[in-house]
């Protein structure tokens, strides 16, 4: 037989195709009311920039709503959510929550809860895609008890 590990290599866990591209396609309207929000109280502002500003970060934040996802390693785990990516070693995992929280310890020993939204849907996805953001928490937790198996060899 070949080593367990192997399949974990170069997993991606990603939300539903159709959640991704809503949320990167929201991302620049909501962008284009900001500057419009920002024009309204800054009226004497520069109209084309504000607006240029405003839609590049709307359209940057969206291309990470659409490539949100967890990447599982050998070694670790990156979550890429729209605002910020996160590094957590193998080690550290302690438990994925059913709301779509990943629990892990760092090096202190105080937990942290880190959302991930490949993990659970939004608000107005309405229930839908439960069964994929599901398949996505069971196979997280199963690359974490693969790895508390690897760290303990008496637990196998």
């Amino acid at each position: 037989m070949g080593d367990a590990r192997v399949g974990t290599g170069g997993s991606r866990l990603r939300a539903p195709a159709a959640h991704r591209a809503l949320s990167a396609l929201a991302c620049p309207v909501i962008g284009y009311f900001v500057a419009r929000l920002v024009l309204h109280y800054l009226p004497r502002g520069p109209v084309t920039a504000v607006y240029a500003v405003c839609l590049t970060l709307a359209v940057a934040l969206g291309w990470r709503a659409w490539s949100a996802r967890i990447e599982l390693g050998a070694q670790s785990l990156r979550v890429h959510n729209t605002l910020a990516s996160t590094t957590v070693e193998r080690s550290h995992v302690r438990r994925v929550s059913s709301g779509g929280r990943l629990e892990w310890t760092p090096g202190d020993g105080r937990p942290v809860r880190l959302p991930s939204e490949a993990l659970r849907g939004a608000w107005w996805t309405l229930g839908t895609g439960r069964a994929a953001y599901a398949l996505n928490r069971e196979r997280l937790e199963s690359w974490a008890r693969l790895s508390r198996a690897d760290l303990d060899p008496e637990a196998a």
